[in-house]
């Protein structure tokens, strides 16, 4: 019977301990939002002053010294007269390669795999985005399950096949890498 009371009183206890500490604690908003309505803020480029129903910004900053007047010329044309718009200038003439390639034979060599995607479509249309970067490198589509691979050139050396990836790494094909595979020769 003692050792009972001993609990309630001590949960009696522990119980307004515990109320006191959360009601006392408890932040008062009313407090804290309240408006101070004479109260005036210093800032280094700004003054803010509030009165009951009036509020003014006063600015004590000229910006008018530091504006920059810029003079662009309206007729200035770049010379477009150059008809040389391939920037990659180590990959040889894309207009070399406008007579008919005869199939010569067939030996081990290096290709580059662009990307390896399950949907022909993309590869038809990744294909195209290509068909101008390539410089006249024939482009391959191979399908080996469950995925479209496509590769581009017939390189014999892997200097020029690793020269090919690093073009097309900068022009945002960051998958393309070099892949050792039997190529095509032509005439």
């Amino acid at each position: 019977m003692i050792i009972m009371k001993n609990r309630q009183a001590i949960s009696l206890i522990s119980l307004s301990v515990l109320s006191l500490i959360l009601f006392s604690c408890a932040a008062s908003t009313g407090s804290r939002y309240s408006k101070n309505e004479s109260k005036k803020t210093v800032d280094s480029s700004t003054v803010l002053i509030q009165n009951q129903t009036n509020l003014q910004l006063v600015e004590d900053f000229d910006i008018s010294p530091y504006k920059i007047k810029i003079d662009v010329p309206e007729n200035e044309h770049i010379n477009t007269s150059n008809n040389n718009n391939n920037i990659w200038f180590d990959y040889g003439d894309s207009n070399s390669n406008n007579k008919q390639k005869v199939l010569a034979g067939t030996e081990s060599g290096y290709r580059v795999l662009v990307i390896s995607i399950d949907n022909l479509e993309d590869a038809n249309n990744t294909k195209l985005e290509l068909s101008e970067a390539v410089n006249g490198n024939e482009i391959y589509i191979n399908f080996e399950p469950p995925f479209y691979k496509l590769k581009v050139g017939d390189f014999t050396n892997q200097k020029s096949a690793d020269d090919l990836r690093f073009k097309l790494n900068q022009l945002g094909f960051k998958e393309a890498k070099v892949v050792q595979e039997i190529i095509n020769i032509f005439q």
